[in-house]
């Protein structure tokens, strides 16, 4: 009976071994299979990657010497006309008004006035028309007409915010003034600038979202210059400060005559040998000064980058124009000598950087390749890129062209 006992023991042993074989085969053989599957998976998205990245280099090494007109469209602007390109459409204003049109022509809308000199600024779906050293000035929408602004003084600068808020900088003699409207014109605050101590206005910025003003300040005694920025704050955190003025910094010889507000509320500063980068806290402290060997000709920036282009000398001590790109964290991000005496010089939506002079133009990658250079027998006012790599609109003296390059 003990026997029979032992001998069912071990057979039932032997079963369970099997079984247990059996089961770690099949723990094994599925484990394998859902590691070839992602590692299949691994792989298509590897290759996926790399096939992105070749791509990128592809098209940011790529070089043009000409293009093919795919459509061109006649146009009849006066001389003084400037274009600017606007959600996709051109936009076109000069001193007897303001055209908004499709590429081929067709008119959107069109608003017209009386201006000497006028000036544009565009934020979000709007977009402000001034008149500077006059008193006129005009809201608008990508929708048409929205409203106009009378000043009192003579209009030095102004600025417009994403839901229509509107900063103008006036002057009229030894006073200097400051006000902010709404889009139906309503007056949200205003005040007089202290020129006897900060100097004459210059420029102001304007955040996107109307909560803080840049002003700029020109002061000269003595033979010397000095700038004062000063910063406002109208939202809660300024409301405790004397006439909203979270802060003042003042430049020792220094020119600031542009200054602007980016991508997540920094701000910045050109001045003829330096760039100030501020940052977006309570006292908009200064984040990084780039000092910049040489004169500063021409400033650009977008979100992400600024750039200068200065006369300076080589290793031979010769003059050059070099173009020089910055992060807005003060890193040089590209630094090249180029051929063009560029009296323009912007970037592009897909962030290449233009330089124009009248009829020649340049192209430039952020990694400083020249992409594209040629001399047009007109002139030439604007560059757009499109969503195809190759296609662009050139806006020239009489027409404008969609085309490819080659």
């Amino acid at each position: 009976m003990a026997e029979d006992n032992a001998v069912a023991s071990k057979e039932k042993k032997r079963h369970s071994v099997k079984e247990i074989g059996a089961a770690g085969t099949d723990f094994l053989q599925n484990h394998k299979h859902i590691y070839t599957k992602h590692r299949k998976k691994i792989l298509v998205f590897f290759l996926c990657v790399v096939a992105i990245i070749l791509c990128v280099l592809v098209y940011q090494l790529q070089k043009y010497d000409d293009f093919d007109v795919k459509e061109t469209y006649e146009r009849v602007d006066s001389a003084e006309t400037h274009y600017v390109d606007f959600q996709g459409n051109l936009l076109k204003y000069s001193r007897d008004g303001t055209f908004y049109t499709e590429y081929d022509g067709d008119l959107v809308w069109n608003y017209t006035y009386e201006m000497s000199n006028p000036k544009i600024d565009v934020c979000s779906n709007y977009i402000l028309i001034y008149d500077v050293q006059g008193t006129q000035a005009a809201i608008l929408t990508n929708t048409g007409f929205k409203q106009s602004i009378k000043t009192a003084m003579p209009i030095v600068d102004a600025k417009i915010a994403s839901q229509g808020t509107v900063a103008i900088l006036m002057q009229d003699g030894e006073t200097g003034y400051v006000q902010l409207c709404d889009d139906a014109g309503k007056v949200l605050a205003s005040g007089e600038l202290h020129m006897k101590n900060s100097g004459y206005p210059m420029a102001i910025a304007l955040s996107t979202d109307a909560q803080r003003l840049m002003v700029s300040q020109l002061d000269v005694k003595d033979g010397s210059v000095k700038t004062t920025i000063s910063f406002y704050d109208f939202s809660n955190k300024g409301k405790d400060e004397i006439d909203n003025i979270i802060a003042t910094y003042s430049f020792s010889d220094q020119i600031i005559p542009q200054i602007a507000y980016v991508d997540g509320g920094k701000a910045i500063a050109f001045g003829d040998s330096e760039i100030i980068v501020f940052n977006n806290n309570a006292k908009a402290s200064i984040a990084k000064e780039i000092f910049v060997q040489g004169q500063i000709n021409s400033v650009f920036y977008d979100d992400k980058y600024c750039g200068v282009i200065c006369q300076a000398t080589d290793d031979e001590g010769q003059y050059i124009n070099q173009l020089t790109v910055y992060t807005l964290s003060g890193r040089k991000r590209m630094q090249k000598a180029v051929e063009i005496a560029s009296t323009n010089a912007e970037f592009l939506s897909n962030h290449e950087i233009l330089l124009s002079n009248n009829k020649e133009v340049e192209l430039y990658t952020l990694q400083g390749i020249k992409k594209f250079a040629y001399e047009f027998d007109t002139s030439i006012y604007k560059i757009i890129p499109q969503d195809a790599s190759r296609r662009y609109v050139f806006v020239e003296d009489g027409h404008t062209d969609v085309v490819r390059m080659k």
